[in-house]
């Protein structure tokens, strides 16, 4: 499950965002005051929520590589470029994780100002990129 999550990751931001990641095994947390959360909720097979937390300081190059311009775009187009991000990673990892054949229906991301879980997440990639650190998680009912 984390091998699967890990590579829809990393495919969807060189592919849609043009960042390289690497690996980051160092075990540091994002701080929520510095990063900014996307949540998307998934049923089907399995039920659950995907969570992509970015630092602050990538969103923008994030979405300006995106969307092919040089200035960081405003605020509310940079966060519906996280939301399809997210999007995006759930909707290529999970027929990898419950077989291609199988049918979600994926709910619209919503940023989430803070978020907090007391629950382990199911599977985690942690990427490291030039511009700072984004975090996966899946959470499987």
């Amino acid at each position: 499950m984390e091998q699967a999550l890990y590579r829809a990751a990393i495919l969807t931001f060189e592919e849609l965002g043009f960042m390289f990641p690497v690996e980051n095994n160092d075990g540091a947390e994002l701080e929520n005051s510095a990063s900014v959360n996307v949540s998307v909720d998934f049923d089907g097979t399995i039920s659950g929520r995907l969570v992509l937390q970015v630092e602050n300081s990538v969103l923008p190059v994030l979405a300006a590589n995106m969307l092919g311009v040089d200035e960081s775009p405003e605020e509310d187009l940079m966060s519906d470029v996280l939301g399809e991000f997210a999007n995006v990673i759930c909707g290529n990892a999970l027929p990898s994780i419950a077989g291609k054949q199988k049918i979600f229906r994926l709910q619209p991301p919503q940023i989430v100002v803070r978020f907090d879980s007391d629950e382990n997440p199911s599977a985690e990639a942690r990427l490291q990129l030039d511009e700072g650190r984004a975090n996966v998680r899946l959470y499987v009912n």
